[in-house]
């Protein structure tokens, strides 16, 4: 179903998301302050502008993909322009109920992706409010697929996911980059050692995925006694990388549960 949509913060996300939801085949407009910075996206036939309430006027779906403070006093701003409207909140911590809170008369989801939308290539996840119509979910679904993968999730659940997919792609380009960069240390070109390193992280998300089985139990398929990897696992262990990364996680869930907690509190009146 063709959609004219409207992206409210065309960001790093927003702009991501924009592409898609037009390679999809819908109607797009994005925004931005500084409409000359997305001016490229005119090319890929969508429409830029600077005004929001033009924006949202114009469209039936209107995605709000701006930093929580933010999107919440747009939302207060164009309350009367959103009625009657679908509403897919992308601003990381910004829960439902505030949302609802100011747009009693629209109709709210939230959701989370990431930035691999932008190719078609993102996990996300989103939930939708008590009485949104179940005629209405099936459009908010079928948009958001244009970003890659989406599942369905418990609000609660949206902190934690938005710490770890939400900002899962810079974990794994950080391990992109370290195999990479691991790959010139002993020898390879350059070129050679980027596209080996995600090719094969593409490879093994895609093992993990396809066979369903856990991914313990496919590294121990690599791993020879007095091999090659068991030399290299060695050394992540005693590196500490997988505390590493649960501290990473846990860190950036608490992040979003404070933002949160801290929006909640300021707009409480």
């Amino acid at each position: 179903m063709r959609e004219k949509v409207a992206v409210i913060g065309a960001g790093t996300i927003g702009t991501a998301v924009a592409l898609a939801l037009k390679k999809s085949g819908n109607e797009v407009i994005a925004t931005r302050r500084k409409k000359e910075k997305i001016s490229f996206l005119e090319d890929e036939g969508i429409k830029v502008c600077s005004d929001n309430r033009t924006a949202i006027l114009s469209s039936e779906i209107v995605l709000i993909s701006l930093k929580p403070v933010d999107a919440v006093n747009e939302l207060k701003k164009f309350a009367d322009e959103l009625r009657g409207k679908i509403i897919i909140s992308l601003a990381a911590a910004l829960p439902i109920d505030l949302i609802k809170k100011i747009l009693s008369n629209s109709y709210a989801a939230r959701a989370m992706t990431n930035i691999a939308a932008r190719v078609g290539g993102g996990f996300t996840v989103y939930c939708f409010e008590n009485r949104f119509p179940e005629g209405y979910k099936e459009r908010v679904r079928e948009l958001l697929s244009s970003f890659g993968k989406i599942e369905e999730v418990e609000e609660k659940y949206m902190d934690a996911l938005t710490a770890l997919s939400g900002s899962g792609p810079a974990y794994i380009l950080t391990v992109i980059e370290s195999m990479m960069y691991a790959g010139l240390k002993v020898g390879l070109p350059r070129d050679l050692a980027l596209r080996a390193s995600y090719e094969t992280v593409l490879g093994s998300a895609k093992l993990v995925g396809e066979s369903g089985d856990h991914p313990s139990i496919l590294k121990e398929l690599v791993i020879t006694p007095a091999g090659v990897t068991i030399d290299a696992i060695y050394e992540l262990e005693d590196s500490g990388i997988r505390t590493a990364f649960i501290r990473a996680i846990e860190s950036a869930t608490k992040k979003s549960e404070k933002i949160t907690r801290e929006i909640m509190e300021k707009f409480k009146d």
